[in-house]
């Protein structure tokens, strides 16, 4: 692993790569560790994510919803956490910021509060976006970038613990857009 920027809170969970398309991506992650943090803090949010955690879900219906969800079931809840004050919020907050193509926040167990637009799953509980802010507490997890199925694009996701009185109680991760650099001829 190795740890990027001035404050030591980014964690690539690749390598360094001398490949020109991963060049880019210290910076579009640097960049916006400001607004991933002013959104994780932000009041409604933290309380989106504190009314999920409050609904005590199962692990067993967590799973069970997952699979519905990857298998092009669970269209209400779709709509639900896709639509409604929640998600509004997530858009309201980073509409400005033209890297960030999707956001979403998880509860205490990984899964899904809210999204700006539908992802590949529910539960996120097994994957580093989740387990490196809220399992494992670091301040900040970078991937590595990749094609992003729900967004149709190269990206990369940053994840960010959503604390409430110093206890994680989710993360919320941005896709942000990697930028493309045009091939030198």
């Amino acid at each position: 692993m190795t740890h990027l920027s001035a404050l030591g809170v980014l964690v690539f969970l690749v390598a360094p790569s001398q490949d020109p398309l991963v060049a880019p991506v210290p910076q579009t992650a640097e960049a916006r560790m400001e607004l991933a943090g002013g959104v994780a803090h932000d009041a409604a949010v933290m309380g989106f994510v504190q009314a999920k955690n409050d609904q005590q879900e199962s692990a067993a219906d967590i799973q069970k919803r997952d699979a519905r969800w990857k298998s092009g079931g669970e269209v209400e809840l779709r709509k639900e956490t896709t639509t409604g004050p929640c998600a509004d919020r997530l858009r309201a907050l980073t509409k400005g910021d033209p890297f960030v193509l999707e956001a979403f926040l998880m509860d205490a167990q990984g899964a899904l509060v809210c999204a700006t637009h539908e992802t590949s799953g529910y539960w996120q509980g097994d994957e580093a976006k989740w387990q490196k802010p809220v399992k494992d507490g670091l301040e900040a997890c970078v991937d590595e970038p990749a094609f992003d199925e729900s967004t149709q694009s190269y990206a990369l996701q940053l994840s960010v613990p959503v604390q409430r009185g110093g206890a994680r109680i989710g993360a919320l991760t941005f896709t942000l857009k990697v930028p493309r650099p045009t091939p030198s001829k």
